[in-house]
């Protein structure tokens, strides 16, 4: 066997680095458009409600590695039926990013657009009052009016196996239609709870500025009316 020296073999290794490199297959990069997914939400904007139709199941597509695009690979185990309620978030082509509460958990992910009817737009002046739960989520929202002004009360917490957190947010809401804020503007001066509520079909939209509690308590979520 011919033996080639230790400094010839080290050239040869960096010539066909660059090479080895390209014969790798790209991961997608994934950015925030791309994001469908529990937690994130809430952030978004452009909220609708639509009801499932057609006959077959519509199921969720995960949001990773050229998903949803990328089809039958992407596709989730969970799935909606004709008749379900969504709340819809940011569309991509021919996907929307949606959310929907089981009787056990709720589910984020993207679905496609063909079978959904599209509520008609809600009336511009929201009805807020209310106490507002998550699906399985410790704490509340209640929203009441006084005179001319709408007040919002909150409480969460956030537990571990060695530690409970607890947050709370209350004040006035300053409501323009389906929109509410509540705390001043966000900035370096502004270290307290902010947040911003969006009223759309049965649902309250919630997205803080994780500063209204303890360490990891949010009210970020989607809410509906407690029975």
């Amino acid at each position: 066997m011919v033996q080639i020296p230790l400094q010839r073999r080290a050239a040869v290794a960096a010539l066909l680095l660059p090479l080895t490199l390209l014969a790798r297959p790209a991961q997608a990069q994934i950015t925030d458009e791309d994001m469908c997914r529990n937690g994130l939400f809430p952030s978004q904007d452009g909220f609708r409600v639509a009801t499932v139709g057609g006959k077959a199941r519509l199921y969720f597509f995960d949001d990773w590695d050229g998903c949803p695009q990328k089809g039958a690979s992407c596709q989730q185990k969970a799935y909606v039926v004709a008749g379900d309620r969504l709340l819809l978030g940011k569309t991509h082509g021919e996907w929307t990013c949606a959310w929907y509460e089981g009787r056990k958990h709720e589910t984020v992910g993207w679905v496609r657009n063909g079978d959904l009817r599209i509520d008609a737009d809600a009336p511009e002046q929201a009805d807020w009052a209310g106490k507002w739960k998550q699906y399985d989520a410790p704490g509340y929202i209640s929203i009441v009016r006084k005179q001319d002004a709408w007040y919002v009360l909150g409480e969460a917490r956030w537990s571990s196996d060695v530690t409970t957190h607890f947050g709370e947010m209350s004040g006035a809401l300053q409501v323009r239609g389906r929109h509410a804020h509540l705390g001043g503007a966000p900035g370096p001066q502004n270290d307290g709870c902010i947040a911003d509520l969006t009223r759309v079909g049965e649902f309250l939209v919630v997205h803080d500025n994780g500063q209204c509690g303890g360490v990891n308590v949010r009210f970020d979520g989607v809410y509906t009316r407690a029975r």
